[in-house]
């Protein structure tokens, strides 16, 4: 269970947030090398920066799910 503190009332805390920051950096930087690196290892790159942006956008999906369902079931309780 998290016991994260929440800085703000807002959906994201500070936490989640720099999730999203470093997802979008990741993402820019994937597409930067992409569209201009040559070669196979920049491909490789640009691809893996790209997915790492897709996993920390999956992770913060699930992790929002979680964080809502914890709030329902004590709110229940």
């Amino acid at each position: 269970m998290s016991r994260r503190k929440r800085e703000s009332s807002g959906l994201l805390s500070s936490v989640d947030r720099a999730t999203v920051v470093l997802g979008c950096i990741a993402l820019l930087a994937g597409i930067f090398v992409l569209c201009f690196g040559r070669g196979v290892i920049a491909m490789v790159v640009g691809a893996c920066l790209v997915g790492l942006c897709g996993v920390a956008a999956v992770a913060l999906v699930f992790l929002l799910v979680g964080e809502s369902e914890d709030r329902e079931r004590r709110g229940r309780d």
